[in-house]
Formats: structure tokens, sequence, C-alpha cells
């Protein structure tokens, strides 16, 4: 990312009230956002943590918006409070920017948009604000982009609930603001803007990012507290019809409950994986998939680990076994497929954070340790040096720092140092069947 705007682009924020950075997110981080934002929407289906909201569309209940993530999610926490983005609105503040709230908002298929507003009307204890609209994917007419028209310097407009008068938005003109995701869209929370129902097949998800001056003060705890304290007393709809997801009436779409949670897919659907064909394709140059899980959680059990810790070490690759579903392993080894993370998203269907957030971070540990241990990336096999250049090579300071910080860092760097050793061939060790009562014990109902 640019951490810098330009005098130019400062001068068209201030004459417009907002700006489209073309292109100024890289595709690694596209690609975690992406990553990031299923995380999330799982979050809403299994009680996970932050605030989600429901709306009802023609094709049945779906995810409208999640909010307050931040405390709950390292890498989205990074992204919207240490790196370029807070820059970039600092810059045009004239002063630090400090974050005020964050959210996701999904617009699945079907769903609503809404309706011409100010977001000024809707944030309380500060005056002024600015939003980043980070694009997860393209966002289009068809898919309900967003529409801006001038009329920031005017203060608030004439409104109803948080929804510009009619007859005030209907003399605007409104533009509409095509972004692809890698694009990035600041506005002001006086910045009239609306965006449309998605007509498309396909979801136009996007990070919805809002900041104040440092010297206004950190209110991002006291929002939250004052809206969760709204919601309880006002319910979740507005006049029992539109859906609440805002102390603004702006948004289109219909009330909808928070949908029952899907019942859970049997353990077998894991277990199967490790006793089907996938689990005998090479995991290396000496093991299968399945000999190298199975190594791992010996030696995980050799060491006194925890079964939570077993349970990882067996399981840290099944995102191999998914992604091997898709592609043959020469596609696989052209790219990062982000295996750790498709597979700690698919564990955490039955099992806990102690679990899966090993399995997530065993790919970072590896960076971790070629960047701590000068002996250890000497010991990689072939296959590992292939896969830590295109998973991002050792890490930084920075980084070693704020992997250090993570729940399930000391059990990522042994489930790492026991992937690197479970490439014996021939090895005998307990079979799959063996480890299936501990699995089943660590399972969830």
């Amino acid at each position: 990312m640019a951490h810098t705007l330009t005098d130019e682009q400062r001068a068209n924020f201030a004459r417009d009230g907002w700006l489209v950075l073309r292109g100024a997110l890289s595709e690694a981080e596209v690609a975690s956002l992406q990553v990031w934002a299923a995380q999330v929407a799982d979050w809403a289906f299994i009680d996970g943590p932050g605030l989600h909201h429901f709306e009802e569309t023609d094709g049945g209940t779906r995810l409208a918006r999640s909010e307050d993530l931040v405390p709950h999610h390292p890498g989205l926490r990074r992204f919207i409070c240490d790196d370029a983005v807070i820059a970039w609105v600092g810059a045009l503040l004239d002063e630090p920017a400090v974050l005020y709230k964050e959210k996701i908002n999904f617009k699945q298929p079907g769903g609503a948009g809404f309706a011409p507003h100010q977001d000024a009307t809707a944030y309380r204890f500060v005056d002024h604000h600015i939003s980043v609209m980070v694009p997860v994917d393209p966002s289009t007419v068809d898919n309900g982009c967003l529409a801006f028209a001038h009329g920031h310097d005017r203060g608030i407009l004439p409104n109803e609930r948080g929804r510009i008068a009619p007859s005030v938005a209907e003399t605007l003109d409104w533009r509409d603001v095509e972004v692809a995701p890698g694009d990035v869209v600041l506005f002001d929370s006086y910045a009239p803007h609306k965006s449309g129902t998605n007509r498309s097949s396909a979801s136009r998800r996007a990070l919805y990012l809002t900041y104040n001056a440092l010297s206004a003060g950190d209110h991002r705890a006291r929002y939250y507290a004052d809206k969760e304290a709204e919601f309880a007393s006002e319910g979740g709809s507005f006049d029992g019809e539109r859906a609440r997801i805002s102390v603004n009436d702006d948004f289109l779409g219909k009330h909808a409950e928070r949908p029952r949670r899907a019942p859970r897919k049997p353990l077998s659907d894991l277990l199967d994986r490790y006793k089907g064909e996938r689990a005998l394709q090479l995991y290396d140059e000496e093991v299968t998939e399945l000999a190298h899980g199975l190594q791992c959680a010996a030696l995980a059990r050799r060491e006194g680990a925890s079964d939570a810790a077993i349970a990882a070490a067996l399981l840290h690759d099944v995102g191999h076994l998914l992604i091997g579903d898709l592609f043959p392993i020469e596609q696989k080894l052209e790219k990062d497929w982000k295996h750790e993370e498709v597979g700690a998203r698919y564990l955490s269907r039955w099992f806990g954070p102690e679990v899966t957030e090993p399995v997530r971070l065993h790919v970072a540990a590896k960076r971790y340790l070629v960047a701590v241990d000068p002996a250890y990336f000497a010991g990689l096999t072939p296959s590992s040096v292939r896969s830590l250049e295109v998973q991002g090579g050792p890490m930084s300071d920075a980084e070693r720092a704020a992997f250090e910080a993570l729940p399930g860092f000391e059990d990522a760097v042994a489930v790492r140092r026991w992937d690197d050793t479970g490439k014996v061939r021939d090895l005998q060790v307990p079979d799959f069947d063996h480890w299936e009562p501990l699995l089943r014990s660590l399972a969830r109902a």
C-alpha cells in the first residue's frame, strides 16, 4: 500500500467529499481480506464474537452486516488500525486518526440497498468522521455499488430518522462509483450517498471503516455500548418491517430474526477425508498426506502435548485435502492457496480455537522460525523451501512481535516443528483409527 496522498487527491476530497484510490491494495492484501470476511461470516452462525445483523430476501434469511470485529480478529485489527488505511484518513484530517467503528456489509444476492443518507446523522459523540469503503468483491451497479452526490459542505440535510428527505434527494446529482477489490473509497460523514439492491447472483462484500480525529477522543467502546443499548430497548426492526442494523432508518432490507444455527455436519465428513484417496497423495518427496499427519500426531504425543495440540498436529494440513479436490498438485505449487486458512475454517465446524488456531498459524510459524532461528532454514526440505517463498519469506521484526502476541502462538510453533520432522518414509506409527476417539472427545456437540 502507498502510505501518502498527493496534494491533488487531498484537494479532490475537499471538493467532492469522497475520493477513490485505484489499485491501492496488493493482491496479497485482497486475498487476506477475502479469507477474513469469510471467517467473520462464519462467526454469525456459530455464536461467535461480534454483532451480526440479518435481512429477509427473496432467497431467504441472509447475513447483512457484521461489526465490532477488531477485538476478535488480529489480521483485521492490523489492517484497520496499523496499516496505510488509517494513515490516509489522518492525512485528510490533518492529524492522527482513531477508529470509531468497523463493519462488513455482505449484500448477498437479493440483499437490499440503502436510502439516500449521511452518516453524520448516525454517528454520535463526534461531529465529523471519515469512512473508508474497502471492496472485498467487485462493486458494480448491478450488485448495488455506492452512489455519491455533492453536498457534504451543506451540513446535515433535511432528513427523517437519517434518510435524506425525498424532496432534497431528488435534486442531488448522483454518481455511481464502481470499484474492484484493491481499490479504496474514502468519504466524508456529511457526503450524501446511497446504494441499490444486489441484483446479481454473487455477494458484494465490503468493509466500511470509520475514523475520527484523535483530538476528538476515542469513542469506539462508547459507540458500541450505546448501539447495543438502543437495540435492546428498541428491538431489531423499524416499524416491524425494515431491519434495524443502524441507529439510522436508512437500510431498506426487510426485518429477519437471527436464523437458528444449521445442524453441524457429522464428524464423519472430516474422518472420511483421511480415509479417502486424497489422503494417499504425496505430501512431499517422501510421504503421503496421511502418513505426514499421522507422524506429526505421534511426535506430539511423544512430547507430552495436549489433546488439542495432538489434534492440530494430526489435522494441520487438512486444507491440502480440500484444495486437492479442486486442483492437481502441480497447480497447488504455483501459488499460495492459504491451505492453513482453508483448513482452520473447515475444522471450526467441530473444534474450538485450541485446535483451529495452531492450524491457522502453522504456516506463519514457519516464517517466524526462519526469522528467529538461523539454523532452522537449513533443515527445511526442498518442498518447504519452495512454499516459504510463496508464503512471504521470513517475518519482519514487527510481524514477529505481533505473532508472539497471538493466542495459540506456542502450539503453532510446536505444530510447525512436528510438521518439519514428520516426513520419514515407511515410519511405523499408529493409524488414523487410533486417533478417532481423541477427535470425538474434542469435537463440540
